[in-house]
């Protein structure tokens, strides 16, 4: 329950919410999108090989955005594995079943960039924060990286922790819907 209300009151801190209300969320998180850069408070959960290392493919929304599917990789080996969560909307909030319970929000930047932060919560009851950028294009302009290394910091979670994870990603373009 703790955790609950330091996520809501983290949400309400970065104005999360009212882009969740937007009404033209859908137009601005729908479509094909690649992960650029992760950072997590756990460095192990998102190295080579971890399943928090996820490479994006696509976005789409369902009714009114109150539930989102997210379409991305993980790579075991040379490997690629496709997974599709769904994320039902809670108050502002998305939670899905992930390598644990998860719980997640997205911030649009722009047209091309959209930020986003989740808790994840394993088996064993561990939590891991994780603040990722996703992007249409392979490169963040000067502003764009500002922006999410100040992202990065409002999460508390170290500059150090960032990794560029485009560079590793070697899995297909296409999904499987």
């Amino acid at each position: 329950m703790m955790r609950v209300i330091i996520l809501l009151l983290t949400l309400h801190v970065l104005e999360v919410s009212s882009v969740m209300m937007n009404k033209s969320l859908k137009k601005k998180v729908e479509g094909n999108w690649r992960t650029v850069y992760l950072a997590a408070s756990t460095m192990e959960k998102i190295n080579e090989g971890s399943p928090l290392r996820t490479y994006f493919r696509r976005i789409l929304c369902g009714r009114r955005c109150n539930q989102i599917f997210l379409y991305f990789f993980i790579k075991k080996g040379a490997k690629c594995q496709q997974y599709k969560i769904v994320g039902r909307k809670q108050q502002d909030v998305y939670y899905a079943e992930y390598e644990g319970s998860t719980a997640f929000m997205l911030k649009t930047v722009n047209e091309k960039i959209l930020l986003f932060h989740y808790f994840n919560k394993n088996k064993k009851n561990d939590v891991t924060r994780v603040a990722g950028v996703l992007a249409k294009g392979k490169q963040l302009t000067k502003e764009e990286m500002t922006e999410y290394m100040n992202f990065v910091e409002e999460m508390g979670i170290e500059d150090e922790n960032v990794q560029r994870v485009m560079d590793t990603d070697t899995c297909p373009n296409k999904i499987n819907s």
